[in-house]
Order: structure tokens, then sequence, then C-alpha cells
């Protein structure tokens, strides 16, 4: 028979008795924002390959970049096989250890950076050449104060999700989420690195990695370039002078790399949870898509 009547008489699974999961992933569709590269490149596609009202399915098809949305990068979108351990970390997607997909961690509130961004947007009126320094480049003090602050502590082995406010630019101005969130240098993953062995980081902004961190910027972010030159009257190659190193130092050690988080972060923010983020089985991946999701410790 291909319609089934809905009889809710016979629904079973209670919702109030689980546990809270709190959806820390960005929806994303047809109009999904894509990092703004220069040049012309392929939106994300969506075509239908079998019709409900036909063949009493529907089977949808992708085409598109593995970067979308809220995402993984794996050590192969960023580094040459022999940089890294291989057997130890993985390489593509798929060899990702699992165990480090998953883990207890904190919700850190930097969303003050958004109100004190907007403000600034204001007072200039959108005009970069009245913009003085916009940009915030993250620092260990700004990770310390937002854990006191809330009464956290950045423990051995934790997972690390960011909640800057950025994520509310998420499809209503692509161009302030893109180029202008608070985002992470060399200087600070280090210090997540060797300093407070984390397991993974993720954060509401569009890259693991600063918006200025992207060497040559007058080839990578033309327009950023000129904003950021007309605004603080520095040359960015000078004050940035390397290519994603936050990507290239996390994979290396092992971290795992998130960005887009978004979704029901607000609600999640200043708390100890146990965060999970898992990516698709997919042979020579170089990212993917995954369910950034987090719950009390304890909760199942």
């Amino acid at each position: 028979m291909a319609y089934m009547p809905l009889d809710k008489s016979k629904f079973y699974l209670d919702k109030t008795k689980m546990p809270k999961i709190y959806d820390l992933s960005q929806p994303w569709g047809t109009d999904t924002p894509l990092w703004p590269f220069p040049g012309a490149r392929q939106d994300l596609l969506f075509p239908r390959g079998q019709y409900l009202g036909r063949f009493h399915k529907r089977t949808m098809t992708y085409t598109g970049t593995l970067h979308a949305g809220t995402h993984m990068d794996a050590p192969n979108h960023v580094l040459h096989e022999e940089e890294v351990d291989r057997e130890r970390y993985g390489y593509s997607l798929d060899e990702i250890p699992l165990e480090h997909c998953i883990g207890a961690g904190v919700v850190l509130d930097m969303t003050h950076l958004y109100d004190e961004f907007n403000a600034k947007w204001d007072a200039a009126g959108g005009d970069p050449a009245k913009f003085g320094n916009i940009w915030v480049e993250l620092t260990p003090d700004h990770f310390e104060a937002a854990a006191k602050k809330d009464g956290l502590e950045i423990r051995e082995g934790d997972w690390v999700a960011v909640n800057t406010g950025f994520h509310r630019f998420w499809r209503r101005n692509n161009d302030k989420y893109y180029n202008y969130y608070p985002g992470m240098g060399p200087d600070v993953a280090k210090w997540l690195i060797h300093e407070k062995h984390i397991k993974g980081i993720t954060g509401t902004w569009g890259a693991t990695d600063a918006p200025l961190w992207h060497d040559p910027l007058r080839e990578q972010m033309p327009w950023l370039d000129t904003a950021y030159r007309k605004a603080t009257g520095k040359d960015p190659t000078v004050e940035f002078p390397d290519y994603e190193p936050c990507h290239r130092l996390f994979m290396q050690h092992g971290v795992c790399t998130v960005e887009n988080a978004g979704g029901n972060i607000d609600e999640a923010t200043g708390k100890r949870l146990t965060i999970a983020a898992f990516p698709f089985r997919c042979e020579m991946a170089d990212g993917g898509f995954v369910r950034l999701v987090a719950w009390e410790s304890g909760a199942f």
C-alpha cells in the first residue's frame, strides 16, 4: 500500500522523558553562505532523482563543496601527508579517530564581541575608512576571561566551543559573518594545543582562522584587503603573513576543528557539557558535514 494513514494513538516515544540535546549546528540548504572566494564558484545543488507523487519515495542528490554549513575539516584539507602522523591522527575525513570527535567540554561566552562590533560598525556607518581596527584576533586572555565569567575551566582533553555571537549574522548579513568575525591566529592556537591540550575546537565563525589570516589577502579576499588597508593604514601581508596557520597547527596535532557552529548555541553557552561532532565515513574527503551537538554530562 503506497498510502499510510496517520494514527497518533500508536505513538510510544515520549520526548519529555529524554535528555536535552543542544543542537549547535547551522541549518543549510540551497542558500547556505559559502566561504567568499574571489571569482565564480558553483553553488550547492539539490536536484531530485525521484518524486514522491510518482515513485512513492523522494530521493535527493547533492552537488557541491563538502565545506558548507557546520562541517569538520580533515588534515588533508591543508596538509601534505608527510606533515601528518597518519597512523595516529588520520589524514582523510574517514580516518579521524572517533574518540577525538566526542568529549567533555565548555561553551564559552564571548558574545560581548558581537555587541562591540555592532557598536563600532554603526558608529562608522559601515565605512571602512572610519572603522579603525574593527577586527578582533582572539588571545588566551579572551578564553580565560570567558571561562572565569561562568565559573568554567578549560581542562586537558576538552572540546572548546566559542560563542562569539556572530552566528546571528548567518544568512542575514554574510559580509559581516565571513569578513569580520572574531577569530584565532597562531599564537592562541599554540596555547590551546601545547598548554591546554584540547581535543576539539569549534566556534561561531566562518573559519578556524581569523579572516585576516589568509595571506596573500589581496588574492584570497581582495575586498577584505582593501577594507583593512582603509581602516588601519596597515598592510595585511605584513601583519598576517600566513595562510590558515590555525588549520594546520590544530590538525597536525590531532585536534578536531569544526567551522560554522551556531544553531541553539545561545542556550548552551556558559555550560560544561559533553560535545560531539561525528563526520561521515567518506574516503578521501578533505572535510564534511557534522551534526554538532551537546548535552549535560551523565544525561544518558
